[in-house]
């Protein structure tokens, strides 16, 4: 007891006190509310199961903390533009918080890689050179950026690149996989629409099938819209066009809420 790392420690200040009993208190509301629910005879609830659910995939969690990471952003953007907001004492906290997530995102981006490498296998036996030309990049961006991870942390030394440098380069990779991307959307609303030209019962001939059809074209122009969302930003983000952050990241938000909502 009295020492700072004690269960029990001696308290200097009445915010230090709050600091301790903040998660004990929390857990005990947590708990009570869940007495009186069950008391009350109902069961867990669908939506909080729901956003457990959500919150379990890992790529739920990688957009959803983009969509914060981008949030950030945008209001690093406002507070240039209104330096005297009550914003702005908040900035290195919030320019702190975008870098910490950017890494955080980073360091589980180890091995994404992975599913990509049997399309690509898939892509070259079919001479699918649109997919081999999207799913090459994308890998060599991921690869690239395991790089950047290693040379942040000081485990590779590039004589002639710094950690940022090679970051910035990178993201050109990422940027032309954006266009790749919309391209093979695109082709795929062009098929849909050319089976159902064909009379192909997959596609048309039944509700059902015409559901499925209008939906996956819906979803690609979706997909289509995020692409050109992506592209604007990593235009800006690598350095090729210097772009307002106010506007850049609430593209990011809206592009990441797009990506979150396929994991709903």
């Amino acid at each position: 007891m009295g020492h700072k790392e004690s269960i029990l420690p001696a308290l200097a200040s009445g915010s230090q006190g709050l600091q301790l009993v903040a998660a004990p208190a929390i857990m005990i509301v947590l708990a009570g509310l869940q007495t009186l629910k069950a008391k009350a005879g109902k069961s867990q609830s669908e939506l909080y199961q729901h956003i457990w659910k959500f919150l379990s995939k890992a790529e739920a969690r990688d957009k959803t903390g983009r969509i914060v990471q981008y949030f950030c952003r945008f209001l690093q953007g406002l507070i240039l533009h209104m330096p005297s907001s009550a914003l702005a004492p908040w900035k290195p906290v919030i320019a702190e918080l975008q870098t910490t997530l950017a890494w955080a995102r980073r360091t589980h981006r180890w091995g994404k890689e992975m599913p990509h490498i049997p399309v690509l296998g898939q892509a070259l036996a079919d001479g699918d050179l649109l997919e081999i030309a999207q799913r090459s990049t994308l890998i060599t961006f991921l690869i690239q950026d395991h790089i950047y991870f290693l040379l942040k942390v000081g485990i590779l030394k590039f004589q002639n690149y710094t950690a940022v440098q090679w970051h910035r380069r990178n993201l050109r990779f990422i940027t032309f996989s954006h266009v790749l991307n919309f391209s093979l959307a695109f082709r795929e609303i062009l098929r849909i629409k050319g089976k159902q030209q064909l009379k192909d019962s997959k596609y048309i001939g039944s509700q059902e099938a015409e559901d499925k059809a209008a939906k996956a074209i819906y979803d690609n122009k979706r997909m289509m819209f995020r692409y050109v969302l992506t592209f604007i930003q990593m235009l800006s983000v690598s350095g090729v066009k210097a772009m307002d952050d106010t506007y850049i990241g609430l593209m990011g938000v809206v592009s990441s809420y797009i990506d979150a909502s396929k994991q709903w």
